[in-house]
This record gives C-alpha cells, sequence and structure tokens, in this order.
C-alpha cells in the first residue's frame, strides 16, 4: 500500500500508534495453525548412526495458495517489517530419512510431490559464493528433498513449497582437519602465553621485596622495559592505577563511565538482535516485541548509543590537537601524518588477533546444525574480505556479506578521525576562518544524512526488523547504505569536535557559555526533540511511504541534529556545570573514580571487537529447540560482560 502522508496526519496520527497500538493483534490459535518456522531432524542420531550420513539445512518457499486459510494467515503474519516471512520456512533434514520416505511412493507420488521452482520475487537464501560445494549437493539431492519436504507439508498443512538446499553436513567433515591459520593462531596464543610467563617471572625476580610500588614503577632501562612488557602484574596494576591527572584530564574524566555504560546499552541491543537472528521455536515472542510501538520508538534511539562514541571521539581529537598546537608556533604536517601512523598501528595488533581467531578456530566452537550460518560463513568471508577491515573500508565496500559486521563502526570512526584531522590542521593553518569553517561542517553535517536518506530512498528511521536480522542484517539496505555509512555520523563526530573547541575556549576565557541563548535553549529542549522526532516510529513499520521523500530525508536530518544537540550539551552540562549544582558534584564525585570504570574503559576497544563473537558462539551453542524470552537475553547479556 503507497500512501503519501503530510507533517499533519503524521503528527496527529503519533500519539494514538504510540499509546494504542495497531489493530490485528496476534491470534495465537491462528498463529499456530501456520507451519513452524524451524523444524530440525535429529543431527546427532543422522550423522552418528551411519557413517554415510549427510544433514541438510533446507529452505523452503511456501507456494501462494489464495483458496487456503493457512496461506491467509501466512500472509497476515508476514505483512510488517517487523514479522518473519512466514512463507520462507527452515528445515534440517536427514537425507536419510527422507530417501526411506520417498522410496514408499509410488512414481505417481513421486512426480506429484516433486515441486518445480516458480517466480520469487524476494531473497529467502544466502548467496551460493558462501556454501561450499553446495552446487553438488543441489543436483545430487535437489530432488529428493523437494519431494520429502512436499510430501511434509502437504501432508501436515495442504500446502506446496519449493525447497532448495543451504547447507550439508556428512560424517566425514563435522571435525575438520587443522589448517595453516588454525596452526598460526594457535602457535601465537602460546607464544603470548609464554611471553607472559616468562615476563611475569623475571619481572617478580627484579621486585624488591620492601619495594610496594616496583610494579607500579616504569623501568628507565630499555631493555628491562621490554622483558617486562607482558608482566601479568604490571599490566594489571597499569589497568587499575589512578594516574596523576591534570586539570584537563578531571574534566574529561566523565568520559569512562559514559562509555562503559554506552558499551552496555549496545551490547543489550546487540543480545536482543542476535535472538532475532538465531533459531527459536516461539517466533512470535521477537515478532510480538518489536510490534510493540513502545519498543519502536525505543528503536528509532539506537543511534544515539553509537552517536555517543562518535562524538567522544570527536571530542577527545579536537581537546588533545589543540593542546598540542596550543605550544607551537608554526604550522607543520607532521603531527598528521604521525597521529594517522599511531591511530591505526595503535588498534592493529588487537584487531589483527580477533580477526585470525575468525578465520581460524571460530568454527570449531559451534554444536547446533543452524550456527554454520553465524560461525563457519563468518570464517568464509573473513578469509575473502578481510583486506577491506584493515584497509578501514569495510562498511561501504561490498558491505553486504561482511567480515565482522560490526567493525564497520571502526572504518567509520577511522574515515572521520581522518577527516576531522584534516579540518583541524586547516584550522591550525588558517585561523582567521574558523568560524565560517566551522559553519560549513556543521551545515554538512546536518546535510550528508539527509542527501543519504533522499538518495538511497530510505525511511527516515532505521527499522530493526526480523526480515532483516534472518540474514544477520546482511542484505538490510538500511544497515548496509544508510546505518553503516560515514557520512550518516559526520554530525556527530563533527558535534564532538566542536565541544572540545568550546571547551579550550572556555578554559582560555573566550567564551562563556552562560550568556548564550543557544545553549540555554538547548540545555531544556534537546532532549525533548530528540523524545518528539522518535515518536512517530511506529508509523513506519505500519506504512509504506512513497520513496525518496524530501520530507522524510529532512526529518531524518533533523532527528540526527536533535540527538547530536542533546550529547554536546551533556557533555558541556558535565564539563562545566557549577560545582554546588547536580551535575557538578556528580563530576566531583568519586563515582566517575571507581576502578570499576577505568578498568573496562580501557578495555572498551578490545571489549567491542570481541564480544560479537562472544555472543554467536553463545548463540550458536544453542539448541534449536530452545524458546526465546527474555530471561535468554538477560542470561545472555550477563554472560557475554564477564
Amino acid at each position: 500500500m503507497k500512501i503519501n502522508h503530510s507533517f499533519l496526519v503524521l503528527a496527529v496520527m503519533q500519539f494514538w500508534s504510540a499509546v494504542h497500538g495497531y489493530d490485528g493483534d496476534y491470534n495465537m490459535t491462528e498463529y499456530w495453525k501456520m507451519p513452524a518456522l524451524f523444524q530440525y531432524d535429529s543431527i546427532e542420531s543422522c550423522l552418528r548412526s551411519n557413517p554415510e550420513g549427510i544433514f541438510c539445512v533446507v529452505k523452503s518457499v511456501v507456494k501462494p495458495d489464495e483458496r487456503s486459510e493457512i496461506w491467509a494467515a501466512i500472509k497476515k503474519y508476514s505483512k510488517y517489517p517487523y514479522q518473519y516471512r512466514h512463507d520462507v520456512l527452515t528445515r534440517g533434514v536427514c537425507l536419510g530419512q527422507c530417501e526411506e520416505l520417498v522410496k514408499a511412493l509410488s512414481e505417481r507420488d513421486r512426480v506429484h510431490y516433486l515441486q518445480p521452482k516458480f517466480d520469487i520475487d524476494f531473497r529467502y537464501i544466502i548467496d551460493d559464493w558462501l556454501l561450499p560445494n553446495i552446487s553438488h549437493y543441489r543436483h545430487q539431492y535437489g530432488s529428493l528433498v523437494n519431494m520429502c519436504l512436499n510430501y511434509r507439508l502437504q501432508s501436515t498443512h495442504n500446502l506446496t513449497a519449493f525447497s532448495e538446499i543451504e547447507h550439508c553436513t556428512r560424517s566425514a567433515t563435522v571435525d575438520r582437519k587443522a589448517d595453516f591459520w588454525d596452526v598460526l593462531f594457535g602457535a601465537i596464543v602460546t607464544l603470548l602465553f609464554t611471553l607472559a610467563v616468562g615476563s611475569s617471572i623475571y619481572d617478580w625476580k627484579l621486585a624488591k621485596q620492601d619495594d610496594h610500588n616496583h610494579y607500579r614503577t616504569p623501568y628507565n632501562n630499555r631493555g628491562r622495559s621490554l622483558l617486562t612488557a607482558f608482566s601479568i602484574r604490571r599490566n594489571i596494576n597499569r589497568l587499575t592505577i589512578k594516574l596523576q591527572t591534570n586539570q584537563m584530564q578531571q574534566d574529561l574524566r566523565f568520559l569512562e563511565a559514559i562509555r562503559v555504560l554506552i558499551m552496555a546499552l549496545i551490547t543489550f541491543s546487540h543480545v536482543m538482535i542476535g535472538l532475532a537472528m538465531t533459531t527459536t521455536q516461539n517466533p512470535e515472542f521477537m515478532e510480538k516485541l518489536l510490534s510493540a510501538p513502545g519498543f519502536q520508538i525505543f528503536l528509532a534511539l539506537m543511534p544515539f548509543e553509537v552517536d555517543c562514541f562518535f562524538a567522544i571521539s570527536g571530542l577527545l581529537l579536537a581537546v588533545q590537537f589543540i593542546k598540542y598546537t596550543q605550544s607551537r608556533r608554526h604550522f607543520s604536517w607532521k603531527p598528521f601524518w604521525m597521529g594517522l601512523v599511531n591511530r591505526y598501528l595503535r588498534s592493529l595488533p588487537v584487531y589483527a588477533m580477533v580477526m585470525l581467531f575468525t578465520v581460524s578456530v571460530y568454527d570449531r566452537l559451534q554444536i547446533s546444525p543452524s550456527a554454520y550460518r553465524i560461525m563457519p560463513m563468518v570464517r568464509r568471508i573473513c578469509r575473502d574480505k578481510w583486506w577491506t577491515n584493515f584497509l578501514f573500508i569495510n562498511n561501504y565496500y561490498r558491505p553486504e556479506e561482511q567480515c565482522m559486521i560490526h567493525t564497520w563502526y571502526l572504518a567509520a570512526d577511522f574515515q572521520l578521525f581522518l577527516v576531522g584531522f584534516l579540518i583541524l590542521m586547516v584550522l591550525w593553518k588558517y585561523r582567521s576562518i574558523e568560524r565560517s569553517l566551522i559553519y560549513v561542517i556543521l551545515m554538512a553535517g546536518i546535510l550528508l544524512p539527509m542527501a543519504n536518506i533522499y538518495f538511497y530512498s530510505m525511511d527516515a528511521m532505521m527499522l530493526l526488523t526480523n526480515k532483516g536480522n534472518a540474514f544477520q542484517l546482511w542484505y538490510d539496505k538500511w544497515f548496509t547504505k544508510t546505518y553503516e555509512s560515514t557520512e550518516s555520523h559526520c554530525i556527530s563526530y563533527f558535534g564532538g569536535m566542536l565541544v572540545g573547541i568550546i571547551y579550550h575556549k572556555m578554559q582560555n576565557d573566550d567564551l562563556y557559555l552562560a550568556k548564550s541563548k543557544l545553549y540555554k535553549t538547548l540545555q531544556y529542549s534537546a532532549f525533548p526533540l530528540v523524545l518528539l522526532f522518535s515518536l512517530p516510529a511506529p508509523l513506519f513499520h505500519q506504512y509504506e511511504f512513497s520513496k525518496p521523500s524530501l520530507w522524510m530525508a529532512v526529518y531524518a536530518g533533523l532527528h540526527r541534529l536533535a540527538i547530536t544537540s542533546f550529547i554536546a550539551v551533556g557533555f558541556l552540562v558535565l564539563m562545566f556545570s557549577n560545582r554546588d549544582a547536580l551535575f557538578g558534584r556528580l563530576r566531583a564525585s568519586k563515582l566517575l573514580e571507581n576502578a570499576f570504570y577505568r578498568v573496562l574503559g580501557r578495555l572498551s576497544f578490545s571489549f567491542y571487537l570481541i564480544h560479537m563473537n562472544v555472543l554467536k558462539t553463545t548463540y550458536g551453542n544453542y539448541h534449536e529447540g530452545q524458546r526465546g524470552s527474555m530471561g535468554m537475553v538477560v542470561r545472555i547479556a550477563t554472560t557475554s560482560k564477564f
């Protein structure tokens, strides 16, 4: 249904939709008449009881039948973005059982149950390049699977489906042989463990029994510094020690707490998304959750989480750069090249280690038959695309099947670091154009997200959909073209840089925020504006607006601007609130100096890199017979954090 609604209709309907939801509540008696989305034969009995056993995961697309009441239910519960496609069924099939079933059929019945492929205008299966040897299995067993599953479906629901093999496992290939990358990963882990033990023993022998500060005191000798670099106790002290701080570090120490809290929120969001991607026996749990208007409004605020990280990066870049240039009179490009190289090399070791783990032993951690889509597929993708990650272009180059999908953020952040650094270099060289350049970059930050929405014909807000989650968001257009794009987040990064510039002006008495009418207005209006722009989110789930749409592009840009304004004002309030005010007392409190925040803040980069592997390993070890629940979400979120 294509419609065009004005802003007036949108404003009138937003409150109604948020409070009352939509018509068409779930009738579970009707719902459970549909074929189950996921059904698996026992992979253990299939492969362990027969040395020649083959277990295949098959995608079955139900053929439309307007005379069927069950087909009418399938259309009803597949209509909206937050619903799964109930006409695409996943079946785990033991081919030995199918062979026995088909042998018992007459030749006439075999012809009847062999369904040729019909016109299918949507994606129902992942690309073939991710499916090793799949053409062999399809050629040899495609007809068998079609007859077998059609017999089952017609017997139970009187429906017909075209079935296509997506993945097969043999008894002989359950435990694969180690290859070069497995050996390399094991060798590096062994080397790191040996270095840690040896360095710790050497450091312990150097320690004086009466010197309690030994492990906190750096060596002046370069050789000893190198030999104790892997000392466990010394590195633990580096993580937990409270550094002597200058005024700037004291003013910005609240960022560690914000970074940790936002990372916890992102992890919880990823756990929810992971549950929608995995196999459960009660898919209505996620459908009902995502259909709730209140939850849809909450999801519309998801950009706030990652934009907060971009703003922190921009703030720290500006603060550190301006501090560096204040003591230098002459312009030089050396800080730019050195900063770029240092930034790249600082992130490379951990990044490379996680990548090596992903392309080697990662797939050995799976036990469920559906986990091939989570682990071996990512392993295969990373072996093909690893170089795009290390060039930090993976958010643009072939983003549809991405290696370590969460690392799009690292690519966008590095690109924004490069652009932001160049802007600051220009400001250093041409100080007279500072105000004009700031206006230009802020205007670019507002217009670029709008241009993205319009050019790619997107909705104004991200719809986290179960249809997209079914393919791990690989083929979700909003995610790959807009959410991952650098231009969608540049306003947050530039906003953070502006806060950094304001900080130094305040320190030099060149600016007084208390006299700024804009700042006073945003203090009270930024958060209400963020909520106001998020309220219409349910309408984008319910209706398909015509696109490309200029009003939606403007709406998306203003939503981003409201989020960035809220983040920037929040940072400034925490920086400069009077000591007697609530936020001033919070900034000066011991809470923000807690060792918990210090340790997790310093480990946040590593945690971000590995947390998706932990989540996917956890989900990859859940049995297909599991039932999704909030208790499961909380349990996995807790496990992933500790």
